[in-house]
Order: C-alpha cells, then structure tokens, then sequence
C-alpha cells in the first residue's frame, strides 16, 4: 500500500528511523558519493536536506510503500524568504522569477522505487497542498540537460529561464498553479 504523509506528521518514536531513511536515500541519490572529510559529508547533506528539515519541516514528505520509505520530496512555500536559511547555490539568480513561482522543491527517491510513477504522485500531492494555500507558482532549477527535465515537464514544470551561475548553466523550471 501506498502513503504519502508529512514529516511532521510522524509519531516521535518514528522520526529517528524515517530520517535515517531520508539521509540513505539523499546519499544514493546524489551524483557526489565521496567526501574529503565526515565533516564535509554532513556539509553537503545540511545544504541540499538538512536545511530543509531544520526550517521547513511542514513541507517535507515521505512516501512509503508497504511501510517502507522509498521517497521524500522537500519543499519550501517561500523561495524568497528561504534564501535567509538555505544555501542553495545558484538559487538566488532566479529572485525576480520568485513572485510568480514562490515555491520550490527537491525530491529524491531509493534507485529501487524509481519509475514506478511515484514521483509524480508525490509532486501532485505537495502541489494539490500549494493550491490549497493558494501560492500562485512553483519552480526548480537543475541543468537543461538532466535526466530529470523530461520528469517535471510532463508534470507541467514549463515555464522556463536559463542563466549563467559561474560557469554554469542553471535551467529554471516554473509551474503556474490554477
């Protein structure tokens, strides 16, 4: 069976394990598996996850199937206001685009859960909770040539803005909410 509930939802005697789940999950999913230093490990897990659950607890969400977790999208209602706790690189070279699209997210899921059409229930719940909080815009950013581009443009991620972070192309994908 599966279930999608808010990090906050969750009993406290269930939270060590679900965010254990949320840290083995993070580390499988990213492209980055080797650090210099523990420390540097935990610096890169607070940036991109960490952060998240510290300041925006109330938009973290788990996906379980049959009581195991296999997914958690991270979100934030106010781009503009996170860029006071997250540091996110790149993020703020999109800050005129925020009004539109106040919102932002991550997701990541375990590489055994992944095509199952999960993900995309599980961006159109937290989407359905953004319309019901009436925030008009929701957005990311990734590069234009990830695998993950296709994914938010069938869920509607079309408005799109490309620029120049560093040496870098950042790909910013908006999606008005009606």
């Amino acid at each position: 069976m599966l279930k999608i509930v808010k990090l906050t939802s969750l009993d406290s005697e269930l939270r060590p394990e679900a965010l254990k789940g949320i840290e083995e999950i993070f580390f499988l999913s990213t492209s980055i598996k080797s650090f210099s230093s523990p420390e540097k490990k935990e610096a890169f897990f607070k940036k991109w996850c960490g952060d998240y659950l510290e300041y925006y607890p109330e938009s973290f969400y788990l996906l379980y199937f049959e009581n195991r977790l296999m997914g958690y999208l991270s979100g934030c209602d106010n781009s503009l206001d996170s860029l006071k706790n997250l540091n996110v690189p790149g993020h703020s070279t999109f800050v005129d685009l925020f009004k539109v699209f106040p919102a932002h997210l991550h997701i990541n899921f375990h590489p055994n859960a992944r095509g199952k059409g999960w993900g995309s229930q599980l961006v159109r719940h937290y989407l359905d909770d953004l319309r019901l909080k009436k925030i008009p815009g929701i957005h990311l950013v990734t590069s234009k040539d990830a695998q993950n581009v296709s994914f938010y443009d069938r869920l509607g991620f079309t408005q799109t803005e490309v620029r120049k972070f560093n040496e870098n192309e950042l790909y910013f994908m908006g999606h008005i909410l009606e």
